[in-house]
């Protein structure tokens, strides 16, 4: 069988785990995290994607099960920055050093990492990614959505998009929403998981908008950013896109003080997608729209019932029952893992 690298999968290694619990004031960061966190962590509900997550040989049974796989890790939501504001940097040492740790000891099972940035502290952020690509040899970084409600567009985010243009590595982008985000004023929370379900899709497309039109990508033309979930809503509403803001170029063009040098559509199509969506259909939607080199086998395992078996099980048979070519879904499994990451390793 044809390697696979599955470039957005999650992880929450040990040490960095009983740092964040140490670390929190109650638990304050559960709101933040995958709805189950708080059931599995007090043994109510006893999940194999919490073990999967925490447990390395509990992961490597999973692994073991699916022929010519390996990873790129990533730290799990929510973002450090949520769990412990004023000690975010050391947070994120422990994180990118154990995920060092993790792939130099088991090449087998894992490709490579991204780190996780401090970003409530822009400059201490920026000196991480440095030590994280340079040091460490992560093969990229993590950025959220938002930064505890900042939008990525601000100035004060620019210089993590200038360095990982001047790296040539790519940034995955994650979702982050909570629950008390209410889906509706009157209310103060969201229900029924809205705010995870729906919620983190519609998360992912307003930064990617923020960057389109906060000009992240004008400046940096050359950036590889990966959006999870198969790059949220824009391949579905790509018809809308258009329209829309051709229709109300006016609006946006005063808004931001001047037009795009591009149609906006453009700049959408230049984001990369994973596959976490796990249907052909989505995936054919997404490369048609971005291109088949701009999408990438990622599964958002462990994040399943079955501890990331029905992730990456679903996810392979999406792209294999897809009407594309064999030699573009070569690409997605991992032709395109190699061109993206490949300084990684230089």
């Amino acid at each position: 069988m044809e390697q696979r690298v599955d470039v957005f999968c999650h992880i929450l290694p040990r040490r960095y785990d009983e740092a964040r619990w140490r670390r929190s004031k109650n638990g304050e960061f559960v709101d933040y995290s995958p709805s189950h966190l708080k059931y599995t962590r007090k043994k109510e509900i006893p999940q194999q994607n919490y073990q999967a997550l925490a447990d390395l040989e509990a992961r490597f049974r999973i692994l073991d099960e699916f022929e010519n796989y390996r990873q790129v890790l990533t730290v799990v939501a929510p973002p450090i920055e949520v769990i412990d504001p004023d000690d975010s940097e050391d947070l994120a040492k422990i994180a990118n050093d154990e995920l060092a740790e993790l792939v130099q000891k088991y090449p087998h099972y894992f490709a490579g990492a991204v780190a996780s940035l401090p970003l409530n502290k822009p400059d201490a952020a920026l000196r991480e990614a440095e030590r994280a690509i340079r040091d460490l040899k992560l093969g990229g970084v993590q950025l959220f959505s938002n930064v505890l409600g900042k939008p990525l567009d601000l100035p004060e985010f620019r210089p993590i998009f200038r360095m990982m243009a001047e790296y040539d590595l790519p940034i995955l982008l994650h979702p982050a929403r909570s629950r008390k985000h209410p889906d509706y004023l009157t209310e103060s929370h969201s229900k029924y998981l809205v705010w995870q379900v729906f919620g983190w899709p519609y998360e992912s497309t307003a930064a990617m908008a923020r960057i389109v039109f906060g000009g992240i990508l004008e400046e940096y033309p050359n950036l590889k950013i990966i959006v999870h979930h198969t790059g949220a809503m824009v391949s579905f509403f790509q018809g809308r896109i258009a329209a829309m803001y051709s229709l109300f170029e006016p609006l946006w063009v005063e808004e931001r003080g001047g037009p795009l040098k591009r149609p906006v559509v453009e700049y959408f199509r230049s984001f990369y997608a994973d596959t976490a969506t796990f249907t052909a259909a989505s995936i054919q939607c997404a490369a048609d729209f971005f291109g088949v080199d701009h999408v990438v086998f990622g599964t958002d395992a462990p994040m399943d019932l079955e501890g990331g078996r029905f992730s990456i099980r679903e996810s392979t048979a999406a792209i294999e029952h897809s009407s594309l070519a064999a030699e573009e879904k070569e690409k997605i499994f991992y032709k395109n893992f190699q061109r993206l990451f490949r300084s990684a390793s230089a």
